[in-house]
């Protein structure tokens, strides 16, 4: 019965060729999708090319083999694409965050383009040239921390400054005998001088050493203070010490809490952010919550960062609440399974497509697409039956 070898062998080859067939087909299908992404996949593109050359060829296992390759880098490629864009974009984000503190930006907006002359320049990589999206994004994300250093260190400098000018101000303010008056008069005058010293070293880019100034000044205005203790100046003194120090521990506690409240909420904002959420109520937060921080209204800014909080949290609700709606309507669909319906896949690919909208953080777009999905599941299941 199973003589004929010719049959056979042709049954081979035809079976060879539906896999190579169907290999090519899968891995066109994916290239055309990662074309309306903005990643650089011609690499993958011509290894198809290659195993359609193959399968023209007859040559079924290469052709296969070529078309898996090809698969293997789009998904490479895509993958690293990904990662290289998450990684312009937290620079991006890094140099919004400096511009509004006043902060010199333009040494770090180049990287962008030293990131992007990398991915240009690509690397030879298993016989296939590809861009070089994994160094690009080690680069973006050194030069991304080290702005974020900068800027902490420019913030520390900036609450330094901001302390020591109150020390100055205080002391200045001592009120006694004439001769100490005048010898606190003058003794915060030439602190200020100091303190201008301090300031342009923060506008020069120098932030340890702008700290490094305001701190010494701020020192020396709290020895000043003890010292006016010996020059007839006991309660005056002695209170502006106390106040001194009561004050750099008060505007040291609400500083931390206000910086690190703000530096947890941008990360959590970037993660919703990344997840397709953007609020206008939250960027005016943050940004109200940073320029507040600035001017050393730490309460305020805490203010600030309550309203953001309250955005983020409604938004968490509001995923909460879609996806158990989702999750509710997939259980309907799956209860009408076998019912025979004419409309049942309809309703499932509506569904099926907002599903993925969720998962990719499109919300808006998925809660419309449940919508239409509810509405063709309410009509068939409430739909009269058949007249008798």
């Amino acid at each position: 019965m199973f003589d004929d070898k010719g049959s056979g062998i042709g049954f081979l080859k035809t079976t060879k060729a539906r896999h190579a067939e169907e290999a090519i087909g899968h891995t066109e299908g994916l290239v055309t999708v990662l074309r309306l992404t903005m990643a650089d996949i011609k690499p993958a593109e011509a290894t198809l090319a290659i195993a359609k050359q193959f399968f023209d060829a007859h040559q079924y296992a290469k052709a296969v083999q070529a078309a898996k390759r090809a698969e293997s880098i789009a998904i490479k490629l895509d993958e690293r694409f990904g990662q290289y864009q998450k990684a312009l974009q937290g620079l991006q984000s890094q140099i919004g965050s400096m511009k509004r503190l006043g902060l010199d930006t333009e040494a770090i907006a180049k990287v962008a383009g030293t990131a992007e002359e990398k991915v240009v320049a690509g690397i030879s990589e298993n016989g296939a040239f590809v861009p070089n999206y994994l160094e690009a994004r080690d680069i973006l994300v050194r030069a991304t921390h080290e702005g974020r250093t900068f800027q902490e260190k420019s913030e520390i400098a900036s609450n330094r400054i901001f302390v020591a000018e109150l020390a100055i101000e205080s002391l200045a303010n001592v009120k006694g005998a004439a001769d100490n008056g005048t010898f606190a008069h003058g003794a915060a005058s030439s602190l200020e001088q100091t303190i201008h010293v301090a300031t342009k070293e923060l506008a020069l880019g120098n932030p340890g050493n702008a700290a490094d100034i305001a701190k010494g000044i701020e020192e020396k205005a709290l020895k000043m203070a003890r010292d006016m203790l010996d020059r007839g100046l006991i309660e005056p003194a002695a209170a502006m010490a106390s106040r001194l120090q009561d004050d750099v521990r008060s505007i040291a506690e609400h500083y931390r809490k206000a910086s690190t409240t703000l530096a947890d909420a941008e990360i959590l904002y970037g993660r919703l952010q990344r997840e397709g959420f953007h609020s206008y109520a939250a960027d005016a937060a943050l940004r109200d919550a940073r320029r507040t921080i600035r001017e050393g209204s730490y309460d305020r800014a805490i203010e600030h960062l309550e309203r953001a909080l309250q955005a983020f949290a409604r938004r968490t609700n509001a995923r909460a609440s879609l996806g158990k709606d989702i999750e509710e309507t997939r259980t309907r669909v799956r209860l009408l399974a076998g019912s025979g319906l004419s409309f049942l896949p309809d309703i499932q690919e509506v569904l099926g497509r907002a599903e993925r909208e969720f998962h990719q953080g499109n919300y808006s777009g998925s809660s419309e697409d449940l919508r239409i999905a509810t509405v063709l599941l309410d009509g068939v299941t409430h739909a009269p039956g058949p007249k008798k």
